[in-house]
């Protein structure tokens, strides 16, 4: 077993003794709400739907996706990091014995439409020498199948990055030039297909991050010229740039194969807003979902759509919205921009698809440590308390990155073989849990 803190361990030992998935650490930080109790995944059979807010399972029990991002898959390597150090069935093995139920694995199209075969990056894995990368995700699936993890696939970019590219998205919209809208449809059809009846796969993240290329200013002008849109402005719709309407295609042309996937739905980098002097709000890539107030996603199928924005600390960026936050102030801001839409009667539930703090640093996770981006980082903990049917996925599992290189922002030490930051590990211990209705 890999060399887990002590704390991790206890856990385990429950786990192995009773069957029950690891439990809630008592939080570092501030609230007022108890913890949900946590339920193993493989106890939520079936593929999941929505009902208001909240994601459920196939007997209607609310499930909190809590989850990590393992990235490496995208790159021209056709494999997910990690594999020249640890067999990946014990990379799997750690991420469900420290708690998690889901696995959001990146992609690129390249891989998908070309099905290269696997030379490299897999020193730990031999006997996927030789085999097609499609090889590779379908042991992934597999694999989690068996030890009761879930797979949401993400499709993060067209062309796959290389050795100088990696960790890099380049691509501002879900086509780019050689692969087509079309062919970004298709790749999806093809997956819908490929793991047919098989709810291991329980949904398609359907695009990572769409955004506005630089370089500024960021203001009307480069939201209408260059990058992604969402909905009509001023009564005028560019459906080469609305993101939405092409989340709408895609999404329709998956659940006419399979309807009880869930569609995890991204939002832009920008919006209009005339209260702002740019005449725009930006926040993050992929993140502001302002322009649902007006222009929801609305699929053929209802209770398959999922709203999913990245957020990040000043670790990232330092915006001015993170300086010297406070819960009050914070909470405005995603509500502006996200949390809204799980409000009302046409609430939709929110899974996080993004977020991270850096782990080399105390400042960014210890609570006993000064700094903004641990501040945020535990106002966000503190909000994935009090809203226990928000789910999440932590970017990332990975120790190192594509190219080998040790992450600075990984769960996973740079061997693979333990918890990077104890301190981390137990913070996502305490927002793991899920609740139970019906």
């Amino acid at each position: 077993m890999s060399p887990l803190r002590k704390g991790t361990l206890a856990v385990l030992l429950i786990f192995i003794a009773t069957g029950i998935g690891a439990g809630a650490a008592i939080a570092r930080y501030t609230s007022t709400t108890e913890a949900p109790t946590p339920v193993p995944v493989h106890l939520y059979p079936g593929y999941w739907h929505t009902d208001g807010s909240r994601i459920v399972d196939s007997r209607n029990r609310t499930v909190r996706i809590a989850g990590v991002t393992w990235y490496g898959m995208e790159s021209d390597y056709w494999v997910p990091a990690g594999l020249d150090y640890q067999p990946y069935t014990k990379i799997m093995d750690e991420v469900k014995l420290l708690g998690y139920n889901t696995i959001r694995l990146p992609y690129s199209n390249q891989l998908v439409e070309q099905n290269p075969l696997v030379t490299q990056m897999i020193a730990a894995n031999p006997q996927f020498q030789g085999r097609h990368a499609m090889d590779v995700m379908d042991a992934i699936v597999g694999y989690a199948h068996q030890i009761g993890l879930k797979i949401i696939l993400d499709d993060h970019r067209c062309k796959a990055s290389t050795r100088k590219t990696v960790n890099y998205l380049d691509e501002p919209l879900w086509y780019a030039p050689g692969y087509p809208e079309s062919a970004w449809i298709a790749d999806w059809q093809s997956l819908a297909q490929r793991y047919q009846g098989n709810s291991t796969v329980i949904g398609f993240d359907l695009r990572n991050e769409p955004h506005t290329v630089g370089p500024g200013p960021w203001n009307l002008h480069a939201y209408l010229a260059q990058g992604a849109t969402w909905g009509p402005y001023n009564g005028v719709d560019n459906p080469a740039t609305d993101w939405r309407l092409a989340a709408e295609r895609a999404g329709n042309a998956v659940l006419t194969i399979n309807p009880h996937l869930l569609m995890f739905v991204e939002g832009l980098q920008m919006y209009p807003d005339g209260r702002q002097p740019s005449g725009v709000s930006t926040y993050w890539w992929g993140s502001s979902l302002a322009g649902a107030r007006l222009y929801p996603v609305q699929f053929f199928v209802p209770h398959q759509l999922v709203y999913s924005p990245h957020d990040w600390g000043p670790w990232k960026w330092n915006m001015q919205w993170l300086r010297r936050p406070t819960y009050a102030s914070i909470q405005q801001v995603w509500q502006e921009h996200w949390s809204f839409l799980t409000e009302g009667s046409e609430a939709v539930p929110i899974w996080m698809g993004e977020f991270g703090t850096c782990t080399n640093n105390p400042k960014c996770v210890d609570v006993q440590e000064t700094g903004n981006q641990a501040d945020w980082f535990h106002l966000l903990l503190r909000y994935l308390h009090d809203h226990p049917a928000i789910g999440w996925s932590f970017f990332a599992l990975n120790g190192t990155n594509s190219n080998d290189h040790a992450a600075n922002n990984g769960l996973l030490s740079p061997r693979w073989d333990a918890v990077a930051n104890d301190a981390l590990q137990q913070d996502l211990e305490s927002v793991q849990g899920q609740t139970q209705r019906g």
